[in-house]
């Protein structure tokens, strides 16, 4: 018996050290579920407003003033109204831009703002005339209009005042009506904060040089209003996006420059000229950063002894999106960078000055350059120069020009240290297209170079080879 219990308690015993060691084997298996949202989509809103009039969209080649054959006493209005088409509330300003008058007479035209829509009576007060909204003072505004609001019409007369006078007789005026619009306080964030867009400003409209001092001074969003015409050169004092709005701003007959000042940033935007040098300063090695957004019509247009029509001091960054670059003078590069990086994309920059002494279209001594779609017509001066023995360069697609000798003397296209790597350009050249050059050690070969796709045209009289070193 005592044998027998003996054998039940060994294999007990066995069978009990066997279960552990297929249990420590095994992974157990617990009770799950599982819940899933799927299809989450976070999409920005719309910011969208329309002018009416008398109810009606107004389209943007239809004059809402049209009228001809103006005599003293004579008055037009119109019953305007603005409508939140987008699904976020906004603020908005109505402004009169662009006044181009003949002989003043603008001054002689008042301007009134009536609450329902009449021609005005000898008991109202014009609210200034239309020489007065040059200073891109708004003609009405709103500080909140929600989404799908119309606000209720106003009726803008403009009157011809009584007794000007044949000194007015057969001149003209023309102007834009400007409806301006941006986010306004009220809709809540998840935090159930509604004043997170609070900050958003309507641009700073300014039509004078004192206005243009103060704002860009201030920082902010700044709006030309009508060409200014500066002495000196302008610094801004905190980050501003600048609008030049159609117009020109002229900086001491384009000599001098528009300044970033270091650790700020300065976005220039829309169409229109600046005459002088933009320009990205530094203190030490902190730089500024310029940006250029340019639209259809922009140009950089300078005459600065240093030859530069955009430069970017040490350590700071330039992008440029598109628009037209020249200098008239001697000297370095009309686009001249010797910054932590710098961007060109979409734009033509033309070498004015018709010599041999001009260095380069575009000059980078930056750590890293890009170049894409640019246009450089350089003439006899090299189309781009890549003087950062450490830096890289990557240039896409592109035209670079370099066709031009002068007594024997000519440049290559395109001149590079470093790395290059560039594709789908085409190089015109009456010297090398594209070369390595090393100061020290000097090459033995071409180094740092990748290449697809390249077209090399040669010009007259073109000497040396498409691709070569130094």
């Amino acid at each position: 018996m005592e044998k027998s219990n003996a054998r039940k308690l060994m294999a007990s015993a066995v069978c009990i050290v066997a279960s552990m060691a297929l249990l420590a084997g095994l992974t157990f298996a617990w009770f799950t579920d599982t819940a899933t949202s799927k299809d989450n989509r976070i999409q920005a809103g719309t910011l969208k407003v329309e002018l009416l009039k008398d109810g009606q969209p107004v389209a943007a080649d239809a004059p809402i003033f049209a009228a001809d054959k103006w005599e003293p006493g004579f008055s037009a209005g119109a019953g305007l109204a603005v409508k939140n088409a987008g699904d976020l509330a906004i603020k908005y300003e109505l402004a009169f831009r662009n006044i181009v008058a003949e002989d003043g007479i603008d001054s002689v035209l008042d301007v009134y703002v009536l609450d329902s829509v009449r021609a005005p009576a000898s008991a109202d007060t014009p609210v200034g005339t239309l020489a007065d909204f040059k200073d891109g003072r708004a003609v009405a505004s709103s500080n909140l209009l929600e989404a799908g609001q119309t606000d209720e019409a106003q009726n803008v007369v403009v009157k011809m005042r009584e007794g000007v006078g044949n000194a007015y007789a057969g001149k003209t005026v023309t102007f834009d009506i400007l409806l301006r619009a941006t986010q306004a306080a009220s809709e809540k964030d998840g935090f159930g904060n509604d004043q997170y867009d609070a900050a958003a400003t309507l641009p700073t409209a300014v039509s004078s040089p004192g206005e243009f001092t103060a704002a860009m001074t201030a920082g902010g969003v700044v709006e030309l209003a009508q060409d200014v015409v500066l002495d000196g050169q302008m610094t801004i004092g905190a980050d501003t996006v600048l609008d030049l709005n159609g117009h020109a701003l002229t900086l001491a007959n384009g000599t001098q420059s528009l300044k970033a000042a270091p650790g700020t940033t300065l976005t220039i935007e829309g169409d229109g000229t600046i005459n002088g040098v933009v320009y990205a300063d530094k203190t030490g090695m902190k730089g500024g950063t310029v940006i250029i957004n340019a639209g259809q019509n922009f140009a950089v247009n300078a005459a600065s002894d240093n030859g530069w029509a955009v430069y970017g001091a040490m350590g700071s960054n330039v992008v440029i999106n598109g628009g037209t670059y020249s200098a008239t003078q001697k000297g370095a590069g009309v686009i001249h960078a010797l910054g932590a990086s710098l961007v060109v994309r979409n734009a033509t920059v033309d070498v004015g000055a018709a010599s041999v002494m001009n260095s380069a279209g575009i000059y980078s001594n930056a750590s890293s350059t890009t170049l894409e779609n640019v246009t450089v017509n350089a003439k006899y001066s090299i189309a781009v120069d890549l003087k950062n023995a450490y830096g890289s360069a990557t240039v896409r697609g592109g035209q670079f020009v370099t066709d031009k000798e002068a007594d024997g003397f000519s440049s290559p296209t395109i001149r590079y240290q470093g790395t290059l790597d560039i594709s789908d350009a085409s190089i015109t050249r009456v010297n090398t297209g594209i070369k390595f050059s090393r100061s020290y050690p000097a090459p033995t070969e071409v180094e740092g170079l990748t290449y697809a796709n390249l077209t090399f045209t040669k010009a007259a009289n073109a000497v040396g080879n498409d691709i070569d070193y130094r």
